[in-house]
Order: structure tokens, then sequence, then C-alpha cells
């Protein structure tokens, strides 16, 4: 039989239906992290090797004719999310 355990608000929170990735640019260069998918401004940077949860499917974005990623990462010691380009992640670029 199976055991269910109850969350509370705090562990909620934690909890995306994701996967955790790895960001990896291919370059020594940081992946932007973005507060919308395409051109959307830049809210943190991440280096390479740094993990982060998927938060639901990819994006298309005509113009940059790539798919972007909703991500959850930890900065500074808080929990944040922004878009990064899904090819950062190991995702499908278009």
């Amino acid at each position: 039989m199976t055991e269910f355990v109850e969350l509370n608000l705090d562990e909620m929170a934690n909890v995306t239906g994701g996967r955790l990735v790895t960001i990896n640019t291919g370059t020594d260069q940081n992946a932007a992290i973005r507060n919308a998918p395409g051109n959307g401004d830049i809210i943190a940077s991440l280096k390479n090797d740094t993990i982060v949860d998927t938060v639901g499917t990819p994006v298309y974005d005509s113009g940059t004719d790539r798919n972007w990623i909703r991500v959850k990462f930890k900065k500074k010691g808080k929990t944040r999310t922004g878009w990064v380009a899904a090819s950062i992640v190991g995702l499908k670029r278009k």
C-alpha cells in the first residue's frame, strides 16, 4: 500500500512537477535568466553546472526562433524563477 505524506506550505512551494537539469552554455559564459521568454529583461546570470528545476513545458518565441523554459533556481539563498533558452538545459532549441 502506498503511504502518503501531507506537505506543509513551504514544502509545497518547492513542488513544480518539473525535472532537475544542469545549465550548460557550451562556453565559459554564464546563462542569462530572463523575466519572460525571448528578449525579456535579464534578472539573473547562472554559471555552467548550476542545477535548476524546470517549471511547465517549453514555450516557442518566434522573435528569437527558439524554445524557452521557465526554471526555478536559488540565488543568494532565495528561490527565484525565470526563463532560459531551452537548449541551455538540454531541451530542443525549437
